[in-house]
């Protein structure tokens, strides 16, 4: 299926973790892509706080390999983009809350966006969090009052992802307020009681809905 055809939810639904990398190099239109990907991603007062380190070079993937914790399969992966925030920027702007949190959520909103990018562009990824910041800096020359976010990995997938098992909405979904399960107000569509499945989306139960009291009528 091409990237026109897909939706976002297709996209979101077709993206996996990625491991194994065929030894293919990753064309520099598509590494373009996924970063401008990430820059367009929402930010606390479009402060805009990431930087972005391409490494493609096979020493040098090596030595992240070694400040992720010797993960062997990282080194494998084509390109790797390490996810920097610019600390003391958001800071300046919101205190303390914008130097634990709003960089985080800021970071992981482009990281999200790259990797949805690389999914509808045909390529793997992986997002990885697991890294010892002070080596990672040393390896990258990564400034103090720079925090290193992620490293992503990105290429062409060596094997077929299994697709992995997801909890249900009704699992996760409250109704105005923590625990609260059940939605208290009647209409002709009580939401509550068809978010069953992840399967299908709220236009499709809608549409069952209206089939049924046609069909009553």
């Amino acid at each position: 299926m091409s990237k026109q055809d897909d939706s976002i939810l297709d996209i979101i639904k077709k993206r996996r973790t990625t491991k194994k990398y065929l030894k293919i190099n990753v064309e520099f239109e598509k590494i373009n892509n996924i970063i401008d990907a990430g820059m367009w991603a929402p930010s606390s007062g479009n402060v805009q706080p990431w930087k972005f380190i391409l490494v493609q070079n096979k020493e040098k993937k090596e030595e992240i390999e070694k400040a992720a914790f010797h993960q062997e399969w990282l080194s494998s992966a084509p390109v790797l983009l390490v996810v920097c925030a610019n600390v003391d920027k958001t800071k300046r702007y919101y205190g303390v809350r914008g130097e634990r949190l709003y960089v985080v959520q800021d970071c992981a909103a482009a990281i999200e966006n790259m990797l949805l990018e690389a999914t509808s562009l045909g390529l793997g990824s992986a997002w990885v969090g697991a890294f010892d910041e002070g080596e990672l800096k040393r390896c990258l020359d990564i400034p103090d009052d720079i925090r290193p976010q992620a490293i992503l990995a990105f290429g062409y997938s060596d094997g077929e992802m299994v697709v992995p098992s997801k909890k249900e909405i009704s699992a996760c979904l409250y109704f105005e307020k923590y625990g609260e399960k059940e939605i208290k107000r009647k209409g002709l569509f009580p939401v509550g009681e068809h978010f069953k499945s992840a399967g299908k989306t709220v236009k499709q139960k809608v549409e069952e809905i209206k089939s049924k009291l046609f069909r009553k009528q």
